[in-house]
């Protein structure tokens, strides 16, 4: 008899346990997820512009066609649409091979850090919890000039990566969208701005 009552009091508080984390855990985990999901995400992004633009051996100079004055100083800006487009679409390539393949990242969260304690927060064993992103990418270039000092124009030249994802965790899909600029080359023009050609498509 007293067995039977021990198991049913141990029965009775591990499902009391289980319901009180479900509870608990779940909204917040849907919120730590998402935010995880778009730090990893753009990392990623980051990460494989990086690493094609080194395979490919690419700099500003390769990327920007530059005419210069008499002088010295910059008198034109082209881009090169062929170096361009191959890039953006290796990139696109690459992480859109990635997700579809289903992206996997693990979350993990100390224990103390669900029971919205300020006490407990950060501590405790880690939950770990397995994730996985799928979705689309595009890519788009952007060109920017900034004033840089006395007679002195920044350029700088951007891809604009954006993704329509799907965070999958514990059988709940979750949308997102993740937009990453990632620079791709800069250059320091002396003197006034020159002729730009825009980015060609």
């Amino acid at each position: 008899m007293l067995l039977r009552t021990f198991i049913v009091l141990f029965l009775s508080f591990f499902i009391f346990i289980f319901f009180y984390f479900e509870k608990r855990v779940s909204p917040f985990m849907s919120e730590y997820t998402v935010m995880k999901g778009q730090q990893m995400m753009t990392e990623l992004f980051a990460d494989t512009v990086n690493e094609k633009m080194s395979s490919m051996e690419l700099t500003y100079d390769k990327l920007m066609n530059i005419t210069y004055s008499k002088n010295g100083t910059i008198q034109s800006l082209n881009t090169d649409v062929v170096t361009l487009n191959k890039l953006k679409n290796e990139v696109t390539s690459d992480l859109s091979e990635l997700l579809s393949q289903e992206y996997e990242y693990v979350v993990r969260i100390p224990v103390g850090s669900v029971l919205n304690s300020e006490f407990l927060s950060g501590m405790g064993w880690d939950l770990e919890f397995n994730n996985v992103v799928t979705g689309d990418v595009n890519s788009e270039f952007r060109s920017e000039f900034e004033t840089g000092g006395v007679n002195q124009t920044i350029h700088r030249l951007y891809i604009d990566i954006t993704g329509s994802l799907m965070i999958i965790a514990g059988g709940e899909q979750e949308p997102i969208k993740v937009t990453s600029s990632v620079l791709v080359g800069e250059t320091v023009i002396v003197g006034s701005v020159p002729d730009f050609m825009g980015l060609e498509e």
